[in-house]
This record gives structure tokens, sequence and C-alpha cells, in this order.
């Protein structure tokens, strides 16, 4: 066994946070859930939580979870042979009947096989005998198919009975893969062919039961789903070390380049009376006293006034902190912080994607600009002294003139209000299932064209903080969001080329393993047409959705 003493942070290894669950193995079914990234990251992920504490809910279920270790635990253990483990029971990865992955950010792929090699289970699901592998939160799980023997396609919630029950009925991996993959949102790709013919993805069946297409699922009511209460409370501090409270699931809201949109179809929100008995039951059964209301737009909630006033009612005197992130830019903006200054902390993050009015009307952002002036004055008069902004480029249409407008918008905002801003600037990437997933991705001339164009107009000024995207990351993103199955062998050449953790964003590796396997990236980014590799899951079925195209 490792001695903790030997790594820098054993409190991401050693487990017994605050209400912990901890079952005997015996006589149970015993799953192992991961999101991979280190601890830090992997705790701040609300969706694993909600998988962890909801399979526990099932009596015959032990759920347990694994994260990336660090680059010391991971060189001790291949340096004595050992296998990495979970952190309730420090069980061996390859003793579990079943590991799940949350798979949201495509950039964590390469963490998903490192978590499977130091568990000492094979990395292609063709090679595994029995155990089962399965990943979830990903749009295109095409280029990681070849690793998963099953994926679910849309919010776990829904399936979650579903899959319990097939997994006490079965216990051969070819019987339980059968029986999932009839049910909506089982996806097991090794009974799927897909081929190319004339430029277009084919998609047959292997297995006459299985579905065809596939379906998105997704949770009916928010209020009746299931939701973590004995919230996991870590001994070190995490990325986001506050407690979310999911007001809303989707977004209400059309903007063309908007992934989540589509992939949390259709808008749907939480009852006040539910969401204040979860604030009161996470605040009481954790310590945490900083909570964060949770959703792609936390102010298109219907009556998010009233929901605030409910919850200033039961925590005004207890020193709780609240946050509103993602905010739209409207009226009510200021008058939502005038509300919060009952509470102890509050912070404003706005989602303003560029500082050009008639780009924004092309993304279908409707905000008017003039209102954020309004309401940051008003919210310094509150003593609030810093506001953070996420911007993008990289979009279709848009012009040098476009860009240079984000140096003046920001000197505007520095000046009329004094507040410090944090500015996040992101690369557009065209993501599957967008309004505008068939949209061209710009080579990385023109993205560093734009990157340094943006850089020579902002201000230098002292409470003017700057986070700037690296373009080969981003092209890397949108291909491994695009690709299709051929993409896997790629992936595993870059697994294979170097142990270290750095290769995710060594682009010299990533050209060599798409050379050696005679693919051109450029393909997937410059898809112009209707049929991708994702295309045969469908997302009609969602009310007001076909694929999210039409409103």
């Amino acid at each position: 066994m490792i001695d903790f003493n030997q790594v820098k942070k054993p409190q991401r290894y050693i487990g017994n946070e605050w209400n912990v669950i901890k079952k005997s193995h015996h006589g149970k079914i015993p799953i192992c859930v991961s999101y991979p990234d280190l601890y830090e990251v992997g705790m701040s992920n609300l969706g694993l939580r909600i998988i962890y504490g909801l399979l526990n809910d099932f009596e015959d279920v032990a759920c347990e979870r694994v994260f990336l270790p660090g680059e010391d635990l991971a060189a001790n253990l291949s340096a004595n042979n050992l296998k990495l483990f979970s952190l309730e029971t420090k069980t061996a990865l390859d003793e579990f009947e079943a590991v799940g992955f949350n798979l949201s950010c495509e950039i964590n792929f390469l963490n998903f096989l490192r978590i499977l090699r130091l568990g000492a289970i094979p990395i292609k699901a063709s090679e595994r005998k029995e155990k089962i592998v399965f990943a979830g939160g990903i749009a295109n799980p095409e280029p990681i198919a070849e690793f998963v023997d099953f994926f679910y396609l849309g919010e776990f919630e829904e399936g979650a009975t579903k899959f319990v029950e097939i997994f006490r009925k079965y216990k051969s991996k070819k019987e339980r893969l059968c029986a999932l993959s009839e049910i909506d949102g089982f996806y097991v790709p090794s009974f799927y062919d897909v081929s190319i013919y004339k430029n277009k993805y084919q998609f047959d069946k292997l297995y006459k039961y299985a579905q065809f297409p596939l379906k998105r699922v997704y949770v009916k009511d928010l209020d009746k789903s299931y939701y973590p209460l004995n919230w996991l409370t870590p001994h070190t501090q995490i990325i986001h070390d506050r407690a979310p409270i999911e007001i809303a699931r989707g977004c209400p809201n059309a903007c063309v380049f908007c992934q989540a949109r589509a992939i949390y179809y259709p808008y749907r929100e939480k009852k006040i009376s539910t969401i204040c008995d979860i604030a009161k039951n996470i605040y009481k059964n954790s310590g945490y006293e900083n909570l964060s209301l949770l959703s792609l737009s936390a102010s298109d909630y219907s009556n998010i006034e009233g929901l605030l006033d409910a919850l200033i009612a039961e925590f005004k005197d207890k020193c709780v902190g609240l946050s509103l992130p993602s905010l739209r830019i409207d009226g009510t903006l200021a008058e939502l912080y005038r509300k919060l200054l009952y509470l102890r902390k509050t912070s404003l993050t706005v989602a303003l994607e560029t500082a050009s009015d008639s780009l924004r009307s092309k993304l279908g952002k409707k905000l008017d600009v003039n209102r954020l002036f309004e309401a940051a004055k008003i919210i310094k008069s509150l003593n609030l002294r810093t506001i953070k902004l996420y911007l993008m480029i990289g979009f279709p249409e848009e012009t040098d003139e476009d860009l240079l407008l984000i140096g003046a918008f920001l000197e505007r905002l520095r000046r009329e209000t004094g507040l410090s801003i944090n500015v996040s600037i992101n690369i557009f990437v065209p993501k599957p299932f967008s309004i505008w997933e068939n949209v061209w991705m710009p080579e990385e001339e023109i993205l560093e064209k734009k990157i340094k164009l943006v850089l020579s107009c902002i201000p230098k000024r002292y409470n003017i903080n700057l986070t700037v995207p690296q373009a080969k990351r981003s092209i890397l993103e949108a291909i491994l969001s695009r690709a299709d199955r051929n993409f896997s062998a790629v992936i595993f050449d870059v697994f294979n080329a170097s142990p270290g953790y750095e290769t995710g964003n060594n682009w010299q590796a990533w050209h060599d393993a798409m050379h050696k396997n005679g693919i051109n990236y450029k393909t997937y980014l410059q898809n112009g047409n209707k049929n991708f590799p994702w295309s045969f899951i469908d997302n009609s079925q969602i009310p007001g959705c076909k694929n999210c195209r039409e409103d």
C-alpha cells in the first residue's frame, strides 16, 4: 500500500471526507465512478456527485470514486507495481464490476486512458473479458468508441434504475450489454458498424435489438429527480469550493454557438420550495457557507427575485454567501444584487461573448450592453469590487473592427465603474448539436492573428486582468469533439507515445499520430454538410427540438 507521507497532496487520496459513503462489497454490485482529472477538479463536478450519490441510494450497489492521481503518486504506483485504487475502500480499480467516467471535457480523453492503465484495466473494450467501462457527458462519443463498452446519452438520473436492474439480473458482460442496448439512452459501440460511402457516414446495427437511431434521454421532472443532500465535503480546497444548488437545467435562449443549449434541452426549472429545501439540507449536512445558484443562465429563472427572497429569509442570519454565476444582462441585474446585500459574499459573472452589438445580434445573444454599465455602477455602490466577463473570438463573419471593440469596451467599463475586471477570452469551437455545428473552424494562423489583435487593443491597466486562449489547444478541442471512430487510433498512439501528463498539450505528438494513421484533421474542422460522426444520435424526440436547429 502507498505511504501517503511520500506524496505532495495526500488529501487527494485518503478519502474519509465528511459525508463519504462506505459500503462492504459483499453481496453488492461494486461500481467506481470518475471525473478524469485531479481530485480538486473532479470534486468540483456536479454530475459526478449526482451519479455517486444516486448509485449509492440503491442498497445493493457500492459506488466509490477514483480520480487522476498526481504525477508523484502515478510514478510511485508504477515503480512499485501497484494498481490505482478507489478513495473509499482503497480497492484496486480492476476489482470493480464496472468503472464509469464523466467525459464532458474532451481534453480529458488521455486522462481517461491513464486511469484505466494505472488501474490495470485493458484500454480497448475488445480486450476486456467481463469488466465494463462506461461513459457519459459527451456529445460525440465516436472518437473514443474503441475504449468504451457503453455510453449513456443524456441525463443519467433517467436511466439509473434500468442500469442497476440489468446489472442485478445478468452477470455476464455480453448479457448486460445486450440488455442495455435495447433501452433508450444506452449506446454500445460494438453493436454498430460505421462506414463512409461517398463522403457520408453510414450507420448500421450489428445486433438486431439495439436501438437505432440512438435517443438522448432527459429528466422530465427536476423536482423529483435525485440531488445529493449529504454534501461530500473535502478535506482540502477544491477548484469550486462551494456547494452548487441547481435551480434549472437547459437554457430558454437560442444562441447559435452554444452546445449546452442543445445537450440540456428542454429548459426545466425547479420549484422555489425544492431549491430552498436542498439549500437548507446541504447547509445543515455539510458546513458549507458558500452556495451558488447553478444553471446555464441563473437570471432566466422565471421567478429569480422570489427565489432570492426565499433564500435570504432562510440564510440572512447564518453568514452564508451566495453567488449567481452566468447572469443575463437585463433590467433586473442591479435589483438582484441589492437583494444579495443581506448575504455575506457575492460575485458577478457575465457571459458577454463579444463587444460588438452587430455580431452579438448574429449570435442570437439578446442583451443591451448599456444595461451592464448602468448595473455595474449600482453594483459598485453595493461594495462589489470585481466583475468577471467571458468573451469569445473566432466567430463566423467576425471582423477586425469587432475585435478592436473589445479594448474600447473594457476601457469604458473600467473608467465609468472603477471596478476591477477579470476577462476570460476563449476561442469559438463549433461543437456537435449546436446550431452552428457545421461552420468551419478557422486555421491556426488566423486565430493567432485574432489573438494578437485583441492583445494590441486591451488597455494596460492594473485592474484589467486578462486570460487568453491557445490556438492549438482550441483546435485540438475541436478535433476531439468532432472526430469519428478512426480517431481512436490517434488517441491511443498519443497516449502510448509518452507517459508524461504534458502529452495532451503536445501538438507535435498529435500531429505525428494523425500522420501515422493517415488522418487529415482539417476534414473534421471543415465539414460543412449535415452528415457527421454523431448523426446517428437523434435529438428530435425532445419537444420543440429537431436536433435543436429550429425553435
